[in-house]
């Protein structure tokens, strides 16, 4: 008698390629990074990854995430290194990552994944993992508000994001702001 196992293969093999399409990017590419980009593959290029995302304290995260990396790294789809105490981590393609590629053939190699996957890193992947923060929780933010109302406004939008992070000056919170909607990343009225 077979058994489905449902295996998330590709969530496993997202991570992987992932990590190989940001390998010679900077900066670093690590899991603050790897949550916001998967977010914003999920949010803006509507790619079903399957995760589930709630705000905290960086922006948007997963668990599941989390969870993910971690059973990816333990079976050598990646490999996590620590930078240093107050640098992070970078990910990078593991001794397996073939394999999981592979696993995740179908999804991998859909069109529609190619092209979100190449935009996703042309247009996001020279970003910091602070810039990434920034910039998903300004479309959580906008996605959520949307979901009560349909688009909120810009003032509305703006004063939430900015109660949300207030380390970031108003005239960044704006830059980033407009550079999503000239781009039809985020709607706001």
């Amino acid at each position: 008698m077979k058994e489905n196992l449902n295996i998330p293969w590709k969530r496993y093999g997202l991570i992987v390629d992932l990590a190989k399409r940001m390998k010679n990017k900077q900066p670093q590419f690590g899991k603050t990074a790897l949550q916001k980009m998967i977010f914003i593959l999920q949010e803006v290029f509507k790619i079903d990854c399957g995760y589930e995302y709630a705000l905290h304290t960086y922006g948007p995260f997963s668990s599941q995430v989390v969870h993910d990396l971690d059973l990816v790294e333990t079976s050598r789809g990646v490999a996590v290194e620590s930078i240093g105490p107050s640098s992070g981590y970078t990910i990078l393609p593991g001794q397996e990552a073939d394999r999981f590629r592979e696993k995740a053939a179908d999804f991998l190699e859909n069109p529609d994944v190619q092209d979100a996957m190449n935009r996703l890193v042309d247009e996001f992947g020279d970003y910091s993992a602070r810039d990434l923060e920034l910039i998903s929780t300004i479309i959580y933010v906008s996605t959520d508000l949307a979901d009560h109302n349909g688009p909120p406004s810009w003032d509305l939008a703006l004063q939430t994001v900015k109660q949300l992070k207030p380390k970031f000056s108003e005239h960044i919170i704006i830059k980033q702001t407009k550079s999503l909607l000239d781009k039809d990343y985020i709607s706001l009225s």
